[in-house]
C-alpha cells in the first residue's frame, strides 16, 4: 500500500475511535428552532423541490468555467 494511502487509513481510524466518545448537546432553544423547520410544509415528503434543484443545478453550473489561477501564467 502506498506510504500516503496508509496515512489517511490511519487517520481516518484514529478519527472514528476518538468519535465513538464524542458527544455534543444543544439548547432546548436549538431543538425548538429545528422542530420548527422540520414542521413547516414546504419541508414535508411530497412538497415541490423544484426550486432546490434549480438552485442545485446553477450553483454547480457557476463553477464550469471557472480556471485556476497560478503563480505561474
Amino acid at each position: 500500500m502506498e506510504p500516503g494511502l496508509e496515512r489517511v487509513l490511519r487517520g481516518l481510524q484514529e478519527t472514528a475511535e476518538r468519535m465513538k466518545d464524542f458527544r455534543f448537546e444543544v439548547s432546548d432553544e436549538y431543538r425548538s428552532l429545528l422542530l420548527r423547520l422540520e414542521a413547516h410544509p414546504m419541508n414535508q415528503s411530497g412538497s415541490d423541490k423544484t426550486a432546490v434543484f434549480q438552485g442545485q443545478r446553477a450553483y454547480k453550473k457557476s463553477f464550469h468555467d471557472v480556471r485556476l489561477l497560478t503563480d505561474n501564467p
